[in-house]
């Protein structure tokens, strides 16, 4: 009897193999679509989720730069701060936390945008999908899930953007009461505002990206947004040297 559902589990195990293969042929695997961007060997198609995955894969990406840039930016005021009240060794501390997370990160910023455009022109070299493929339910989950994607990545770096404005709102306050100077100019103050200002960018490129792209799903035939991809690349590296102008504005 045990050898006998043995057997049978054995039987049962290779027929599921065999029909994940074929199916495979088929239509890409998940599994394959979210591996092949790192082993570039591996076979590609033009799919709609695929380029979703994407596009929320580098928006984390980008989101997390700009943390980091935004947590260098706060090391910055916060060794003005202790600089006030003559802590040298925070102060220079700080300073050290503002190098180790700022410029690294402008630098990464331009290696990721090159990666993106590569992962890209490789999913670009795939098969076709039919278009019966591409009117499907989950096609439409895939972009609901972007959009909340390119949303959550705006309200981040707006929030972000206030922290930085609130810190100067109260540096400035304090050096009223210390009747001394606590602030650089007025490039550092609008540091928050390049914050928001991208956030916003976020949220209305994330809006008409989902709006263009259940239009084509409707349609079955689904086309990057290369001109939404283009502005949003543009933005990014604007507000990537604008901060670095900034922060080099605003160094000791």
């Amino acid at each position: 009897m045990l050898r006998s559902s043995l057997a049978l589990h054995r039987v049962s195990r290779r027929f599921l193999i065999i029909q994940e293969r074929r199916i495979c042929e088929k239509r890409p695997c998940r599994a394959t679509n979210q591996s092949m961007i790192i082993l570039k060997h591996l076979p590609s198609a033009r799919e709609p989720r695929l380029y979703m995955a994407l596009e929320r894969t580098y928006l984390g990406y980008f989101k997390l730069i700009f943390v980091a840039i935004g947590s260098g930016l706060l090391a910055e005021r916060l060794a003005i701060l202790f600089a006030a009240f003559h802590f040298h060794r925070l102060t220079v501390f700080f300073h050290e936390i503002r190098d180790l997370l700022t410029w690294p990160a402008v630098a990464i910023m331009f290696v990721v945008g090159y990666r993106f455009l590569s992962d890209l022109e490789y999913i670009e070299k795939g098969i076709t999908v039919p278009a019966k493929e591409i009117i499907d339910p989950r096609i439409y989950m895939a972009a609901e899930r972007t959009f909340l994607a390119w949303v959550r990545t705006g309200i981040g770096l707006i929030a972000f953007g206030f922290v930085i404005e609130k810190f100067d709102f109260f540096l400035e306050q304090l050096s009223i009461m210390l009747h001394t100077k606590l602030t650089t100019g007025d490039s550092f103050s609008g540091m928050g505002i390049v914050f928001i200002v991208l956030g916003v960018s976020n949220l209305v490129i994330g809006g008409v990206n989902f709006i263009r792209t259940v239009k084509q799903v409707d349609q079955g035939c689904y086309r990057i947004h290369k001109i939404l991809y283009a502005l949003y690349g543009v933005i990014l590296l604007a507000v990537t040297l604008i901060l670095a102008a900034m922060i080099i504005h605003v160094s000791p």
